[in-house]
């Protein structure tokens, strides 16, 4: 397109937060992880990442979902699985009763938020899936095709009874609308709150269903999304077509 290398690499990074370098080695160690999902051993994950040294293979992993792969046990409480949406993978993350996580998978919080989960969970963290993440795999190809903005698969986030309140008032507004931090705030009968209010927002475990990317600056502005603002906007974008169809 005639365009200096240069100024691509640096436009691609602006965009979607990372190099291409970076989410190219990201894919790999998706597909490192895909092997583990589906019972593989870890040197069989390692040589399908690509990676021909094993430390490399778990510094990289542990570095990118926060534990090593032998860290992960077998027919654990909670297990984690990727599914793959138009705007890019995610990683889930369930019991058998629940949906605990679900973020895209270049998330920066995510190597935090599983080391949090593990630990609730006493070290029971695996790789698999249970009932939720088939559910919410459903519910979020009809989401991203336009078919439906509804979600019914039962979440169990973890945070405290502040960020709770904050994820329940978070999913009460409409697809198809958005509200300012402050406006939240008020919302939930907490004007003062503003400032807290945006640290849960940020804090959010589960994105889409619990929909963060809903919020928006004071001026209306984008403001920071941990998928990235170009999902932000068309977030709000797709949302704005279920809003003039009145899909629910």
């Amino acid at each position: 397109m005639g365009y200096d290398l240069s100024t691509v690499r640096r436009a691609f990074k602006r965009h979607f937060g990372m190099t291409f370098l970076e989410m190219a080695r990201l894919a790999l160690l998706r597909a490192g992880g895909a092997e583990l999902a589906g019972g593989g051993r870890v040197i069989e994950a390692q040589l399908e990442a690509g990676y021909s040294s094993a430390s490399a293979f778990r510094a990289a992993f542990a570095g990118w979902m926060g534990l090593p792969p032998g860290a992960f046990v077998r027919d654990a409480r909670l297990r984690a699985d990727w599914i793959e949406t138009p705007m890019g993978a995610m990683v889930a993350v369930s019991s058998e009763h629940a949906l605990h996580l679900l973020e895209f998978t270049e998330r920066r919080a995510l190597p935090a938020e599983l080391a949090a989960l593990r630990r609730d969970a006493k070290g029971g963290l695996g790789f698999g899936r249970f009932a939720p993440t088939d559910m919410i795999e459903r519910e979020m190809a009809d989401f991203m095709a336009g078919r439906c903005a509804e979600f019914n698969t039962p979440l169990s986030p973890l945070g405290t009874r502040f960020t709770q309140d904050v994820w329940q008032a978070l999913r009460k507004i409409p697809a198809g609308q958005t509200r300012s931090y402050s406006q939240l705030a008020r919302d939930m009968g907490r004007p003062e709150a503003t400032r807290a209010v945006a640290r849960a927002n940020g804090a959010n475990p589960i994105a889409i269903i619990i929909p963060c990317h809903r919020v928006l600056g004071a001026d209306g502005s984008l403001t920071g999304y941990g998928g990235g603002l170009w999902r932000k906007q068309k977030l709000i974008e797709l949302e704005r077509g279920f809003a003039a169809t009145g899909a629910g």
